[in-house]
């Protein structure tokens, strides 16, 4: 086996976006350990996915920053401490620390309205089926009793003479 084009065969960045099969998997896990090379190509293209990351981001607003930490000091209850120099060992708790949870997003769902009517029409398909099945039970029922009326021999009716 040439290790230099099982290298450039791209195996190495699939198994790092999880893209490999189990058996991929298997046999280049086995190989790491086998050839010292492939740890360092899985190292380098660790770094490569990392740079390219770093390059392709987007660096958040310089207000965000300030924001978080007004937000963490007014939720601790503390003004004067600075950023960088918080000691763990200078905050006493003296009872729980509540933490106020407050979404970022309004948790609405907005559907299409071609969704819409297509649930509305599926909701009416719905309902008219039940309706004609009940409709037809009841008939056929109807239509049983008529039946059995019909081959039942009358009883008590007395026979016609003959004369």
């Amino acid at each position: 086996m040439n290790i230099n084009d099982y290298i450039e065969s791209g195996i190495i960045e699939r198994y790092l976006l999880g893209l490999t099969s189990p058996d991929q998997e298997e046999e280049l896990l086995r190989l790491r350990q086998i050839y010292p090379l492939l740890e360092l190509e899985i190292t380098a293209a660790e770094l490569r996915f990392e740079d390219k990351l770093l390059e392709d981001g987007v660096e958040p607003p310089c207000e965000l920053r300030n924001a978080v930490i007004r937000r963490v000091r007014t939720d601790n209850g503390s003004t004067n401490r600075s950023w960088g120099n918080y000691n763990s060992h200078e905050h006493t708790n003296p009872g729980p620390t509540y933490i106020h949870l407050q979404p970022f997003w309004n948790r609405r769902i907005f559907v299409s309205i071609w969704w819409r009517c297509a649930f509305i029409a599926l909701a009416v398909l719905t309902m008219a089926l039940a309706a004609s099945t009940w409709h037809f039970y009841h008939r056929a029922a109807q239509l049983e009793e008529v039946l059995i009326k019909l081959k039942t021999p009358l009883v008590n009716t007395p026979a016609p003479s003959a004369r």
